[in-house]
């Protein structure tokens, strides 16, 4: 899939409404929630938060309950999918049925973690810098190694071995993932003007490049005229021939200094381009190849 700047900034999950506005179908209420601290321990059972992608299996449609997250219990790894992703599964309430999913569809929400996404100033750069991973927290590992089928001599070495079959290693070829990466604002910016003057260039239409620049930049919950919707049409058509509006893939760093079993974070340091992202979940990206 060819992914240009504007679609990844226009479909971010945090956004309500896309160009025009319409819906943006991959909006996740989890992006506008708060997350109090949990009232009692997670010993035995884990607080999750599921994304839109578990819902590509039919036997998942009752985990998405308008971001509010669930209380999971006997956690148990289930190996690695075919796109070299970590599976997980559960049970919830008292049911017997255990669901299965993916580590880039799911959120760790450790008992003492407090996330603010639901602010009028919340930063939509941060919305998953503050959420866990099931892999990295603590509590969460030592339910999921009681389940294990093998024999472990201690935690550190359970950890060591999911640690080891994790696809997010350092050298790996990753790209951004619809919906869930946003471009920083800076280089979004910038790019959009160096993108709309070339527009103009190729079209000869200078007398238009203000109004089509503000539309990008300014869209949500604002009035945009029939004109400029047909101009921001061929914009975008023209944008998928264009080398310079397809973002780049990224390359893995390493992890990022704040990851850590007790607070359950799993964040990496990417490198898009020529900018660094510092604190990327594994939800943001899609491996492309693995080391």
């Amino acid at each position: 899939m060819t992914l240009t700047w504007y679609d990844l900034a226009d479909h971010f999950c945090g956004r309500r409404k896309s160009l025009g506005p319409v819906p943006n179908p991959l909006f996740e209420e989890c992006a506008t929630r708060r997350y109090n601290y949990a009232r009692g321990p997670d010993t035995k059972a884990i607080r999750l938060v599921f994304l839109r992608g578990v819902l590509d299996d039919p036997a998942n449609q009752t985990l998405i309950r308008k971001g509010r997250f669930i209380w999971c219990k006997n956690l148990r790894y289930e190996g690695k999918n075919s796109e070299s992703l970590r599976l997980i599964s559960f049970t919830v309430d008292k049911g017997q049925k255990r669901f299965i999913v993916a580590e880039n569809n799911v959120l760790c929400l450790p008992s003492g973690n407090f996330v603010s996404n639901n602010s009028f100033f919340r930063n939509l750069h941060k919305i998953f810098g503050s959420f866990a991973s099931v892999f990295c927290y603590d509590k969460a590992l030592r339910i999921m190694m009681k389940n294990s089928s093998g024999e472990w001599d201690s935690l550190k070495d359970f950890t060591a071995y999911l640690s080891s079959e994790s696809a997010y290693r350092p050298g790996t070829l990753v790209r951004p993932r619809l919906g869930y990466f946003l471009p920083e604002a800076n280089q979004l910016g910038n790019k959009m003007e160096e993108l709309v003057g070339l527009y103009c260039d190729t079209k000869f239409c200078h007398d238009k490049k203000s109004a089509i620049l503000k539309s990008l930049t300014q869209h949500q919950g604002g009035y945009i005229s029939s004109e400029i919707k047909n101009d921001l049409v061929d914009f975008f058509e023209w944008g998928t021939t264009v080398p310079a509006a397809v973002h780049p893939y990224g390359i893995i760093i390493g992890r990022n200094d704040t990851s850590n079993t007790h607070s359950g974070r799993e964040l990496y340091r990417v490198r898009f381009g020529d900018t660094t992202y510092e604190r990327i979940h594994p939800a943001q990206m899609e491996i492309v190849n693995e080391v």
